[in-house]
């Protein structure tokens, strides 16, 4: 090593490991105080020193940014490790309650999905004064079964939260029959709350793989048959009233006629969607949203995370 190498480390080892102040190592090395910083930061420029942050914030942070680089997304915000799936759920609810509770103030409308990420979400909500707001169910929320996860459930708990107005969804997420669907789409009722809620400031969604994990098979509004079509037509995810292809495309299937809700084309559409989702099986339903720009904000759980920076 030359003598000037020699400095940089001497300098550089009485800082950062001996924890020196660069007044003493002035006094030791025989140099002005200002020379220390030189060599200090000369050290670095040359990676003789390299500062690393081991820590799990930092290491968050930085995933994080890399995804909405990757994926040109306003924010991706990754919630802490959890020890169960129910447990990624709260987790993801939590972020989502930091994260948007910080921007109602500045909207008006603000659209709900349903699903049981969502209803963790709601149940974190804090009590705060938004009265100037107004909750929209974006999907049919009437059912006979699992209520505390419907759309209309849900609006209803959060606009007691937020001490604002609410609306409700008055059909079922899927209806017996096509006519049945028309029927309730031509009522003022249906007509009003669907146009509402494609002009919603912000919505929250919820985001499912229907033939592995999906709200509409877990409340049984799909079953068997309904999956094993869903199959052949190649539908990889669903949100809102949507069943969706690996290019983010509506696929027709007897069940999706059926549906009532806002589409995945209303969504790309609204100014800030946030998706909330858990569990690798969604990464295949994720990505071709992102792709169609449907997502703005993504709240995710590691495991998603992981393979999405793969």
């Amino acid at each position: 090593m030359t003598k000037r190498t020699d400095l940089l480390v001497k300098a550089a080892m009485l800082f950062y490991k001996e924890e020196v102040t660069q007044t003493e190592i002035a006094k030791i090395l025989g140099v002005s105080r200002p020379t220390v910083a030189t060599l200090l930061q000369e050290a670095k420029d040359k990676g003789i020193v390299r500062i690393t942050i081991q820590h799990t914030e930092y290491n968050i942070q930085q995933r994080q940014e890399a995804l909405e680089k990757k994926y040109d997304l306003k924010t991706v915000i990754i919630a802490p490790n959890s020890s169960s799936h129910k447990n990624a759920k709260i987790a993801v609810g939590a972020c989502c309650v930091e994260f948007i509770e910080r921007r109602l103030s500045k909207i008006n409308n603000l659209g709900i999905g349903w699903g049981t990420t969502i209803y963790e979400y709601v149940q974190q909500a804090n009590y705060r004064n938004f009265s100037d707001l107004s909750i929209v169910p974006l999907i049919g929320g009437m059912g006979m079964s699992e209520f505390q996860y419907h759309s209309n459930h849900l609006a209803f708990i959060l606009a007691q939260k937020y001490g604002c107005n609410v609306n409700y969804f008055y059909s079922p997420a899927i209806a017996d029959t096509v006519k049945i669907k028309k029927i309730l789409e031509d009522t003022e009722l249906v007509r009003t709350i669907l146009n509402m809620g494609k002009n919603v400031d912000m919505a929250i969604m919820g985001v499912g793989n229907p033939v592995l994990s999906s709200s509409y098979r877990q409340f049984g509004y799909i079953h068997e048959s309904d999956v094993i079509e869903l199959e052949k037509s190649q539908a990889i995810g669903d949100i809102g009233a949507t069943f969706f292809d690996k290019n983010a495309n509506a696929v027709d299937t007897n069940i999706s006629e059926k549906m009532i809700g806002i589409s995945l084309t209303d969504l790309i559409n609204i100014p800030d969607v946030i998706v909330l989702a858990t569990g690798k099986e969604k990464v295949n339903s994720i990505k071709p949203l992102i792709h169609k720009k449907v997502i703005d904000h993504l709240i995710i759980d590691n495991e998603i995370a992981e393979a999405l920076l793969e």
